[in-house]
């Protein structure tokens, strides 16, 4: 099986759900200790992000490359990728400015905007590795 070797980058993205999810909840109905977890689904998504350096990303064949030309492949680097840096600039910002003001915007925004962008992303290359397991395809040579 040709994606045993690549589950790992797999378990990070479903594991940097889980924080990503409980940091923004907790900043947006005004909890204290967001930030731990903000740090730790930042810390997940940069390393999956930058995992393509150092290792392989699944493929089903050797010779495939990245589906530039595929609207899908686009808009999950794009959601996926406003999403991680969005997290990554608002948790810069709160660590200069500090957590103790209300910032009610920044509040909305990083829950109801960057949060879901970062979701659909991460979700469609999640359905993309899930279908290229069982179906033996990708859905992004498709859409």
């Amino acid at each position: 099986m040709w994606w045993y070797k690549h589950i790992w980058i797999i378990a990070i993205q479903i594991i940097a759900f889980a924080p990503y999810i409980i940091g923004s909840h907790r900043f947006y109905i005004g909890k204290k200790n967001f930030m731990a977890w903000i740090a730790i689904g930042l810390i997940l998504d940069f390393t999956m992000a930058i995992s393509p350096i150092f290792f392989e990303l699944p493929r089903m064949e050797n010779d495939q490359g990245a589906p530039w030309t595929s609207f899908l492949f686009i808009l999950h680097i794009f959601a996926s990728g406003v999403g991680m840096f969005g997290f990554f600039v608002m948790f810069v910002y709160l660590i200069i400015k500090g957590t103790e003001h209300y910032y009610g915007k920044l509040r909305r925004f990083q829950y109801k905007i960057l949060l879901r962008l970062w979701i659909l992303g991460v979700s469609i290359a999640l359905v993309n590795f899930l279908f290229k397991i069982v179906f033996n395809i990708r859905i992004y040579d498709f859409v």
